[in-house]
């Protein structure tokens, strides 16, 4: 072979083995286990530290970007370490401003991933110190929340708005909600948590989600146990948010808060037009707004004096500007709930279909609305039918309904001298299958380790928020529940301090702790035609 040709071909052999990409070949389950902390040098507990650098091995290559907000020191100083990225291996630099006599914590987030982006499982804390002991002080608790959160401690220096300055300790929580901070020295202290995506950030407490327990402040000696908080936010003042007009005759408003039943609106108008109005059928948060003249201005206002509960004013004055449509609405009357098709679970009380209209119905429409309702497609049933609101009927049968059965529900088409007014076709109908009939279980027990003339027992069902159940606790701490519904639920009792029958969370400023309160770390399951008697709950454990 030429000398030069083979010299070419031995090049370019070289050049493609320096280009090829070594990689772990693709296919195979996806690599789901945590990464692991394999060693510290120097080791947690090292005292008299001189040379201000840790290096960190772990079980495989992590992610380098996880690093830049996973890796916390504490007490917080003023700059945050430096972390120096070796593919399984990381050096953490300590900035200055660490005092001899000191105990520094490391704690490794579990923001913390590997290169396939799995967390670590649980946070883990290193100590060191620059004297000769490290402190030993442990704080633990638990923190009931749907999300991962984070817990903020701070050294008590007397300042009313002490939640609101930047901690001087973070950790998070694990799967369970549980917490810990370790190598603490004896003092007192503050505690709140917030939202795990929040880490790091000074509390905004109208913005963000937080807790804090239903303590003052905490004491360390040694060791805190059983601090528990719940993770919720702030509950705004009632604000109106926006309105829309419909229709020449209708609107709606939309409020940040749910618009109960019971409330007051005074001097609610369009224009110089007073108007009536009805809680929105679907949204909470909004209401429906009606006047019996029409509108003919491309805008108008509406507005109101306030809205009150029980004589007391949730909001003031407001007002609100509306584009009129320039046409009246040309679409036919249409049912929006249920869909044409329907499950539903007998029980004592129906349940009640209730028929949603997509705008609202006329006085002699509603009262005149022909719906029948059939059961296997032959036999006529009898109905009780309610006018709950000009947009919302309620039907259900007089004897109830029948378990596994399938039923139609027809509601005709009415005359009217406008047919828009009416359904389109001449007959809807909602088809309509029924489950076994729900059960209904008991449940009763009692409450011991905290004395309290106010505690309320609540269950909350897991597989259905609205299924809410409270039960005085008696001077004998004795509770029951009678005829709920078979499901598995949470156990929660509380001290109701000020008399609302509702858990009061607290608040960071001005500081307010939350009722005390406890959750049963085990579900109840509540079965049908069963009543159980449970041992006592000792809530001071």
């Amino acid at each position: 072979m030429n000398s030069k040709l083979f010299l070419l071909l031995f090049c370019a052999s070289v050049i493609s083995w320096r280009c090829a990409a070594f990689a772990p070949p693709s296919g195979g389950k996806k690599d789901t286990t945590p990464p692991e902390l394999v060693s510290a040098s120097p080791p947690s507990g090292t005292v008299r530290l001189l040379e201000q650098v840790v290096e960190l091995t772990f079980s495989e290559y992590m992610d380098e970007k996880s690093f830049a907000t996973g890796i916390r020191m504490a007490p917080i100083l003023e700059e945050d370490p430096v972390v120096k990225f070796m593919g399984n291996r990381v050096n953490v630099f300590f900035p200055d401003g660490i005092r001899n006599d000191m105990t520094v914590v490391l704690t490794l987030s579990r923001a913390i991933k590997d290169e396939h982006e799995v967390e670590l499982a649980k946070p883990i804390q290193l100590a060191y110190s620059t004297g000769d002991e490290i402190d030993t002080g442990i704080i633990k608790g638990r923190v009931f929340s749907e999300n991962p959160a984070a817990v903020y401690l701070f050294n008590e220096n007397g300042s009313d708005t002490l939640l609101l300055s930047k901690p001087n300790y973070i950790s998070e929580t694990e799967d369970n909600g549980s917490f810990e901070f370790n190598y603490l020295s004896k003092g007192k202290y503050k505690i709140l948590t917030l939202d795990r995506s929040a880490a790091g950030m000074q509390l905004d407490q109208n913005r963000m989600f937080y807790g804090v327990p239903f303590i003052n402040e905490l004491e360390l000696d040694s060791i805190i146990t059983g601090i528990r908080m719940h993770l919720s936010k702030e509950k705004e003042s009632m604000r109106l948010l926006r309105g829309e007009w419909k229709d020449w005759f209708w609107g709606q408003l939309f409020f940040n808060d749910d618009i109960l039943d019971s409330v007051t609106i005074d001097g609610l108008q369009i224009g110089n037009q007073d108007m009536e109005w009805f809680n929105h059928p679907v949204e909470k948060k909004a209401i429906v707004v009606s006047i019996t003249d029409t509108i003919r201005n491309e805008k108008e206002q509406i507005s109101f004096k306030h809205i009150s509960l029980n004589q007391t004013i949730l909001v003031d004055s407001s007002a609100i500007n509306v584009s009129i449509p320039t046409e009246v609405d040309t679409h036919y009357l249409s049912v929006v709930s249920p869909v044409a098709k329907k499950t539903i679970t007998p029980d004592q009380f129906g349940p009640p279909i209730e028929l949603v209209f997509s705008r609202p119905l006329t006085t002699h429409l509603s009262s005149n609305i022909h719906i029948d309702l059939m059961v296997d497609d032959t036999n006529d049933v009898s109905i009780n039918q309610t006018i709950i609101s000009p947009m919302k009927i309620s039907i259900i049968p007089n004897d109830g309904w029948e378990s596994k059965k399938s039923y139609q529900l027809k509601l005709f088409r009415h005359d009217a001298s406008n047919e828009k007014h009416t359904f389109k076709d001449s007959v809807t109908i909602i088809n309509i299958k029924t489950t076994r009939p729900q059960g209904y279980g008991g449940f009763t027990g009692s409450i011991e380790g905290f004395e309290s003339t106010k505690l309320i027992a609540e269950l909350s069902s897991v597989e259905k928020a609205e299924w809410k159940f409270n039960s005085v606790v008696n001077s004998d701490g004795r509770f029951e529940y009678k005829h709920i519904p078979e499901s598995s639920y949470i156990f929660h009792v509380f001290e109701d301090v000020d008399n609302d029958k509702a858990f009061s969370n607290g608040k960071a400023y001005p500081y307010q702790p939350s009722e005390w309160f406890y959750v049963l770390p085990d579900t109840i399951e509540v079965r049908a035609n069963w009543d159980i008697e449970f041992q006592p709950f000792n809530v001071g454990k």
